[in-house]
C-alpha cells in the first residue's frame, strides 16, 4: 500500500503570467504618480511608492487593470480556496524599484489577501521571498529544499507575473541587480458578507454597502 505526504495548514499562493503588454502601462504610471523615496523612515527599505494616494486602481486609466486582477482572483479565492464570499479590492499602489534597491521584510495589515503584478521586472531586478518565521525547533538542514521543509520561498519576477498571497505571510525583495528599473503594482483584498458561522462567537455580516 503506498503512502501520502500531506501538506496540511498550507499557505496557498496564486501564480500566473497575464498576457498583457505590461510595459506599455509604465508611461502611464509616471504620468500619473509622483513618487518619493524614503530611505530613512519605511519600514519597507528603499523603495519608491506611488505618492498621494494608495488607491491608484480606482483612477480611470488603471480600472481596466483591477478589473484583470478581479477576475483572476475569483479563480483564486472562489476555485481554489472555495470561498463563496464576494470581495473587495482596498488599497492598491505602485512601487518602483531602482537599481541596487531592496524593500525589507514586512507583512500586510488590516486585509485578508494581499497581491502583486509585476509591470516592468527582468529575471535580476529582485525576487520576491517569503519567509516563515514559526518556532520549528530544530535547525535540521535538508539535502533539498521542497514545500514540506523550507522556511523560504522565492518567485523571480517578469512581466505580466501575478501573484496572490496571505496577507499575514512575511516577505521582502531582493536586492534590484538589474540594469533597469522594476515597476509593480501592489494591492490588498478583503472579503464581503458573512464571516465566521452562525454557531460561535465569531459569526459577522459585513453590510455591502459599504464598500461599493
Amino acid at each position: 500500500m503506498s503512502a501520502n505526504v500531506i501538506p496540511i495548514f498550507g499557505k496557498a499562493i496564486y501564480e500566473k503570467r497575464l498576457d498583457l503588454k505590461t510595459r506599455e502601462i509604465v508611461p502611464l504610471i509616471d504620468d500619473a504618480v509622483k513618487p518619493f523615496l524614503d530611505n530613512k523612515q519605511s519600514s519597507k527599505g528603499q523603495c519608491y511608492n506611488s505618492k498621494d494616494t494608495f488607491y491608484v486602481l480606482e483612477q480611470d486609466k488603471f480600472k481596466f487593470l483591477k478589473e484583470i486582477i478581479r477576475s483572476e482572483f475569483k479563480e483564486y479565492f472562489h476555485g481554489a480556496l472555495k470561498y463563496t464570499n464576494d470581495f473587495k479590492i482596498t488599497t492598491s499602489w505602485f512601487t518602483i524599484l531602482e537599481e541596487t534597491k531592496k524593500v525589507q521584510v514586512h507583512t500586510h495589515h488590516n486585509c485578508f489577501m494581499s497581491g502583486v503584478l509585476y509591470l516592468q521586472a527582468d529575471e535580476d531586478s529582485g525576487d520576491i521571498v517569503f519567509q516563515d518565521f514559526n518556532d520549528k525547533r530544530h535547525s535540521l538542514v535538508p539535502t533539498e529544499y521542497n514545500i514540506f521543509n523550507c522556511t523560504s520561498w522565492r518567485f523571480t519576477p517578469s512581466d505580466g507575473l501575478l501573484l496572490f498571497f496571505p496577507a499575514e505571510l512575511y516577505h521582502s525583495v531582493d536586492e534590484n541587480k538589474s540594469n533597469i528599473t522594476r515597476y509593480s503594482l501592489a494591492f490588498n483584498i478583503i472579503p464581503i458578507g458573512t464571516l465566521g458561522s452562525e454557531k460561535n462567537d465569531s459569526h459577522y455580516v459585513s453590510d455591502k454597502t459599504l464598500y461599493e
